[in-house]
């Protein structure tokens, strides 16, 4: 049965997690909750252990994934970057790839599928080997949840080549740096609409790899991933998911602005990682 390490858990927010989980997963998945606040779960939805200091609660939950005690870890009432220092430290080898990024899983109304999206909430402004590891660790993902050869577009403003965009260059780059990947498609410079809507590319008479029909969105930059997120979150009534990827486990962030159902998303997608 998958664990979930949860490090900063004593919060009304994670405790309606666990119980949604129960229902969602029908008891099939178990939480081990890590705080130094008293235990406010009265009903035996998790196991919980009292830690002294948030160092030591920190350095428990992350002992839980490396013992495999658990296999998904899941931040809680702590900052992201008190997380990640513990997980990357040498002594446990934790680390798997040689970037750490996030993807998310997106579910949106107007698309008969799901896609996915990195990297919208780690990497700032990557550089071109930086884009090429964050699309090795994507596609890691989208083998880990089914994805057969997926189609990976390189997000930017238009279609066509710029030498003055940033976005149009470093795309031409990494589409020629996986040209002859034979697990996927990877294409760009490309925009959004042509990316996602077949209705576009009919009125733009587009012909490439990528007709509406991408299964994986790569942007060049957070400030692109960051609003592309929040975008589809507030005015595409997208349910969405994220982890950070690169480690031996999925790392499950969630924010005390996220609803439950993404919240539950963003777990389901852990399980599809570890559920091969």
């Amino acid at each position: 049965m998958p664990t979930v390490a949860v490090a900063g858990g004593a919060r009304e927010e994670i405790l309606e997690l666990a119980r949604l989980s129960q229902i969602e997963f029908k008891d099939s998945v178990k939480f081990k909750l890590f705080d130094t606040e008293p235990d406010i779960d009265h009903e035996g939805t998790w196991e919980y252990i009292q830690c002294d200091s948030e160092e030591e609660m920190v350095r428990q939950t992350v002992e839980a994934v490396v013992s495999k005690e658990a296999d998904i870890l899941l931040k809680g009432g702590i900052q992201t970057h008190t997380l990640l220092k513990e997980v990357l430290k040498k002594e446990h080898d934790l680390k798997t790839q040689e970037l750490l990024s996030h993807v998310a899983l997106v579910k949106l109304p107007a698309l008969d599928r799901q896609i996915l999206l990195t990297d919208a909430g780690m990497n700032i402004t990557p550089t071109e080997d930086q884009l090429e590891l964050i699309i090795e660790n994507v596609l890691n993902v989208g083998k880990a949840i089914g994805l057969t050869h997926p189609k990976v577009s390189l997000i930017s403003a238009a279609e066509n080549y710029n030498p003055k965009m940033p976005s149009s260059v470093l795309a031409r780059e990494i589409t020629g740096r996986f040209k002859d990947n034979e697990e996927a498609t990877v294409y760009g410079p490309l925009s959004l609409d042509l990316s996602l809507s077949k209705t576009a590319v009919a009125h733009k008479k587009f012909e490439g790899p990528i007709q509406g029909d991408a299964d994986i969105l790569v942007v060049p930059n957070i400030d692109v991933g960051n609003v592309l997120y929040k975008s589809f979150l507030l005015f595409g009534e997208a349910i969405m998911g994220g982890t950070i990827v690169g480690t031996k486990v999925p790392i499950v962030l969630t924010s005390r602005s996220d609803e439950v159902q993404s919240k539950l998303y963003a777990l389901k997608f852990a399980l599809m990682q570890i559920t091969e």
